[in-house]
């Protein structure tokens, strides 16, 4: 994803970028301090999200974003301001921004704005048409959670055998991957391996299809939804 910073203050701009850097699949394709330099920008480059202020200068961010919506394809939109008046909030919801960060933000709610955009961004761009209920709802809905025990998995899973299952889904090269695939990198029995890919794809994690093998055998074949909420798993509940 090519991501353009538009930031007048430096030091924000600085710590927008040192975050960025820091996040998978994303580069720095153009860095702004204004509306005028923005929109340069725009006409000539490629932009997949903007990071976008309000307050710039005697100039209102929003202008920016009013106008993009205009566009036939038109960038995701990331609001990280220190705005958070009702009414600018009203309006940047009626223009359809991906996420909105409040400042001061933390490392964490920046990483899952940006891969939460990139993922709602891969789904239309990859989905066929029409789409169905489940890429929809990837697209619209927060993700269901299901009821935990305190340790927050369900009976019968534990924290470390997830950490196990999340680091071979993040080290397999290949965008699907089967129960198979990660079993052969764990030290995890096919049945194990399948409750807990089972329970990503109930957190909307991982898109779950099944499909029947060459000899009949039915399989189930996976691709990650959420890439950020996968990483967050890591942590304990």
């Amino acid at each position: 994803m090519r991501v353009m910073i538009v930031e007048d203050d430096p030091m924000v701009m600085k710590l927008n970028m040192e975050y960025l850097a820091r996040v998978e699949h994303m580069t720095l394709a153009a860095r702004c301090c204004d509306l005028t330099t923005a929109r340069v920008v725009l006409e000539r480059e490629a932009i997949d999200i903007v990071l976008l202020d309000v307050y710039l200068g005697s100039r209102n961010g929003l202008e920016l974003l009013r106008e993009l919506k205009t566009r036939a394809n038109p960038p995701e939109v990331i609001l990280i301001t220190a705005a958070s008046e009702l009414d600018t909030v009203r309006e940047a919801r009626r223009l359809g921004v991906s996420d909105y960060l409040v400042k001061p933000f933390e490392f964490k709610r920046f990483r899952e704005a940006l891969l939460s955009t990139r993922c709602q961004r891969d789904t239309l761009s990859q989905a066929s048409d029409p789409l169905d209920q489940h890429r929809l709802d990837t697209l619209f809905r927060a993700p269901r959670q299901e009821p935990r025990r305190p340790s927050g998995l369900p009976k019968g899973l534990t924290h470390h055998s997830l950490v196990q299952v999340i680091d071979a889904i993040v080290a397999l090269s290949d965008e699907t991957f089967s129960t198979e695939d990660v079993a052969q990198s764990t030290s995890m029995s096919r049945v194990s391996v399948r409750k807990y890919l089972k329970y990503l794809s109930s957190r909307k994690v991982l898109d779950e299809a099944f499909i029947y093998g060459q000899i009949g055998r039915p399989s189930f074949t996976y691709t990650c939804l959420d890439h950020g909420q996968l990483e967050q798993l890591r942590t304990p509940q």
